[in-house]
């Protein structure tokens, strides 16, 4: 059982280094770009990045939850590759489409969505990331299908170092603004489609592509495409909500909280990229469902403790990395990093329904959630502000596992210990709403408290025994019974 924790753990340690490297030049550059961009340009940033997504989560048509499914359907090698030829041309064509279509309404959309015509510039600039993306994604995924997880994480990497270097020479260097970042993400995209396009080679050729495939495909993904506009809805809605009921300057503020919390993103999307391969090439084991059982409550251990320490050191952070205006932005990060902690959940939920090919739940469920999202962002952002929208977000994003799980037991039982897993998100919500409501007029102090408060999580750890003693020394290598005398 050790062996497949260590298997997902090492594998979405590796996945999640190319993120842990971009975060740290990410925040590198945190210090700079606070001294160059005001909370307002964070905020249209945002709003435009906002928008950009939710166009690349429908050219997607959720094609890459069924590329994975029929990958691993079969190991004849022409079937795979008519798999991948058929996402490729499928995803591109619809891609093209979208990109068209927003940079001929920039304008509007400016005026609309930022308030500033002017904004249109940057929409236009965003909407040639759109394609040029397209074969970055299939490779990273093609990739991670043949469980090559540090090749996948030189992939990512590359992509990243392009734009974190672009992005420092136009708006750092030449001073080119907002239009800078969206000019070094051009140029990226472009230089990784070119690296994608060499990696894939043969499996993206046109004559692999089967119309046939596409519309098995497309049956299984159909359910899934109101799922993934829905996650768009639950994830990023928030900051329209933000810009209509308050200002540009505190989506600023929430933009900024949430790249501190973005920590706990990192590993949940690292855990993601690791969990769907891994979990369907173990599915046919007889100790399957037990994996999955660990691996879901030491997800949480794990993430929680993470999403905790974020939320409590959130001011001193913003302090060293950023400018006394944005100290505003720490009273979201707890919150809004547990709600990355309940995407992740998603993934582990939706994996009895992908198993047995029942998917029209996840999309029913997720557009419960995104409704759910729309209301209370209505109800609480007029009244607590950026705040009410971290907890609307993290109210639509509890939703959607919780009932994934219930509807996913009955079609994939799976011993999964929820009352644990419960117990671990109230300590970590208790934790960050003491060390929020305490203040310490010695900083030193402060710290000394908030760290006696994450060590808490580990008496928890075995307390509901989520980890035996003997565990733990396994995991370590510990031999406690040797001696020097022994010689072991």
């Amino acid at each position: 059982m050790l062996k497949y924790l260590r298997q997902i753990a090492s594998e979405s340690i590796v996945y999640g280094l190319s993120g842990v490297i971009l975060r740290f030049l990410t925040i590198f550059l945190v210090p700079i770009y606070t001294r160059i961009f005001t909370p307002e340009d964070y905020g249209v940033l945002s709003l435009v990045t906002s928008t950009i997504l939710v166009a690349s989560t429908l050219a997607t048509l959720s094609l890459d939850s069924a590329a994975h499914r029929w990958y691993w359907e079969t190991e004849e090698l022409r079937d795979r590759k008519c798999t991948i030829a058929t996402w490729v041309y499928c995803h591109l064509g619809v891609t093209l489409i979208f990109a068209a279509v927003i940079f001929l309404s920039a304008s509007w959309l400016g005026r609309v969505i930022v308030g500033r015509a002017d904004a249109g510039k940057y929409f236009q600039l965003a909407a040639f990331t759109l394609p040029l993306n397209v074969l970055w994604i299939v490779a990273n995924n093609w990739l991670r299908m043949q469980r090559r997880p540090w090749s996948t994480t030189f992939h990512a990497l590359a992509n990243g170092l392009l734009i974190v270097s672009f992005t420092f020479l136009f708006v750092v260097v030449f001073r080119w603004g907002l239009e800078g970042i969206f000019s070094s993400q051009i140029l990226a995209f472009g230089g990784t489609t070119i690296l994608s396009g060499i990696i894939l080679g043969g499996w993206i050729n046109p004559k692999h592509f089967h119309w046939v495939r596409f519309q098995e495909m497309f049956h299984y993904a159909l359910p899934l495409i109101p799922a993934s506009l829905a996650l768009w809805v639950i994830s990023f809605s928030d900051r329209y909500f933000i810009q209509i009921y308050t200002s540009t300057h505190e989506v600023g503020l929430y933009q900024v909280g949430s790249v501190i919390a973005a920590p706990v993103a990192i590993m949940s999307n690292a855990f993601q990229q690791a969990w769907w391969p891994f979990a369907l090439s173990i599915y046919k084991r007889p100790d399957a469902k037990q994996v999955y059982a660990n691996v879901f409550l030491a997800y949480i251990w794990i993430t929680a403790l993470i999403s905790t320490a974020l939320a409590l050191f959130a001011p001193e952070a913003i302090w060293v990395f950023a400018t006394e205006q944005y100290l505003g932005a720490s009273s979201v990060v707890g919150i809004l990093a547990l709600g990355y902690v309940m995407m992740g959940l998603y993934y582990i939920a939706s994996t009895g329904p992908n198993i047995v090919k029942a998917t029209t739940s996840v999309g029913i469920v997720t557009v419960i959630a995104a409704g759910l999202n729309v209301l209370f962002n209505f109800i609480l952002v007029p009244y607590l502000g950026k705040e009410g929208s971290a907890l609307a977000t993290l109210l639509s994003q509890s939703v959607v596992p919780v009932i994934l799980f219930y509807r996913s037991q009955k079609l994939y039982p799976v011993p999964y210990r929820f009352m644990a897993g419960g117990a671990i998100f109230v300590l970590a919500f208790v934790l960050i709403a003491i060390g929020g409501y305490l203040q310490f007029d010695q900083i030193i102090w402060g710290i000394v408290f908030k760290l006696i408060l994450m060590s808490l999580f580990v008496p928890v750890l075995f307390l509901l025994r989520i980890l035996t003693i003997a565990q733990a020394r396994q995991i370590l290598n510990i031999n406690w019974r040797s001696s020097p005398v022994s010689g072991n």
